[in-house]
């Protein structure tokens, strides 16, 4: 399914709607730990922002439908796990703000998608029965995929309580029913209102810092949320200023520390892939919560699943036998092999071969051609790595096999 890139990483968290903060704290407890009935939902899985995403994306189109139940089957046969399809990720659209394609991983991934629909069309479209039953029915098809929306409509139906026993408190208003409409003009009257507003802001910051100014913004913008009527344009203006600063602030902080220092300081201290990944994801941890850019961050997040990876195969490596290896037992027996196909050191040129081995096995050319041409034999210095050449050799049905001297 193509999901609008609204939210490019955790750093955009503090622009969500109100009914978006409600469903990532509806949704946050599944990612931190399983349950009795449910499993946790891995972030390499599904992210939190391609959570919210998804739910931006699928809720717009609903929301801007007269029958917004006709098309809940499409939408669950575009967003559901396909077989054989190997997940692909997006990181440079995403990190440029394009859409992207993306389908779910594990089933219950799209219970929870459509548990967060469903969340968001309660709440702000509850004429919309029948799309909140025919989203609900997607949801509940059996036990096990249940579990994961009885999370979602258990919270959801506290908070609806709640807010029926105190509207004031949530900062609804009974008086106000239906969300004011605006024509042409008033919407330009608007925007015009608005950008005196934010001119108005960066007249009074301009002569303070980059990080006073950003600061300053994001204040204002989480003041213009709290409003009851808060204005969309508003919002995106600042969003916009805000992302601008971001970046500055990205640019600054690059010259005063760089990812490969700190790379190379726990190299310095000879820590291990695992206890770097580690520390490097408390590191990545901080910058999200203090809203540092996503090229930043996803920087940082590449680096940990590389160390990862390399303590992988660390660990792989270190399984393999370590039996040792000789340039002579080696020559041995790859010259015995050749002589099956025909080449011999007699006949055939000595260097030729002598390179070809030496490209197999990384030993050196000249002692490999000092060999061919100077056989002595082996001795019972070869012998553990005799014995086990010559055992793999049996285990492949061949008539050869080396020998050593078991007096010398």
């Amino acid at each position: 399914m193509k999901i609008k890139n609204i939210y490019r990483s955790k750093s955009d968290f503090s622009n969500l709607s109100k009914t978006e903060e409600i469903v990532l704290g509806f949704a946050s407890p599944l990612y931190k730990s399983e349950t009795k009935f449910t499993e946790r939902i891995k972030e390499s899985s599904l992210p939190m922002h391609t959570l919210l995403n998804c739910t931006a994306t699928i809720t717009h189109k609903l929301k801007n439908e007269s029958n917004p139940e006709l098309f809940i089957d499409e939408i669950w046969d575009e967003v559901r796990p396909v077989r054989g399809k190997d997940k692909v990720d997006h990181p440079l659209a995403q990190l440029i703000g394009m859409d992207y394609d993306y389908n779910v991983n594990r089933w219950y991934e799209a219970t929870v998608i459509f548990a967060c629909i469903y969340v968001v069309m309660v709440l702000d479209c509850p004429d919309k029965t029948d799309c909140h039953e025919g989203i609900k029915s997607k949801c509940v098809y059996d036990q096990e995929q249940k579990n994961y929306f009885d999370h979602f409509e258990e919270r959801l139906n506290t908070l609806k309580k709640c807010r029926e026993a105190n509207p004031e408190a949530y900062g609804a208003n009974p008086e106000i029913t239906k969300e004011k409409t605006f024509s042409e003009k008033e919407w330009i009257a608007n925007e015009k209102h608005d950008s005196w507003r934010l001119d108005r802001v960066r007249t009074i910051v301009k002569d303070k810092s980059i990080e006073e100014q950003f600061q300053t913004y994001i204040d204002e913008l989480n003041y213009e949320k709290s409003l009851p009527n808060p204005s969309q344009v508003y919002i995106s203006l600042l969003d916009i200023q805000i992302r601008a600063i971001q970046r500055q602030l990205s640019e600054k902080d690059g010259q005063i520390i760089k990812l490969n220092d700190v790379i190379n300081v726990l190299n310095q201290n000879g820590f291990s892939n695992q206890r770097k990944a580690d520390l490097l994801e408390v590191l990545s941890y901080v910058l999200y919560s203090k809203q540092y850019p996503d090229d930043i961050c996803g920087n940082l997040e590449r680096k940990i699943q590389l160390l990862k990876q390399a303590d992988k195969s660390d660990d792989d490596a270190n399984n393999k036998s370590d039996t040792k290896r000789t340039q002579k037992v080696t020559t041995d027996t790859l010259m015995l092999i050749l002589e099956k196909a025909g080449i011999s050191a007699a006949l055939d040129d000595k260097a030729k071969i002598a390179r070809l081995i030496g490209y197999l096995t990384d030993f050196s050319e000249e002692k490999i051609r000092q060999r061919l041409s100077n056989s002595d034999e082996l001795t019972s210095y070869h012998k553990e790595e005799v014995e086990n050449i010559n055992k793999i050799l049996k285990e492949l049905n061949t008539n050869i096999s080396i020998i050593y001297n078991k007096h010398r």
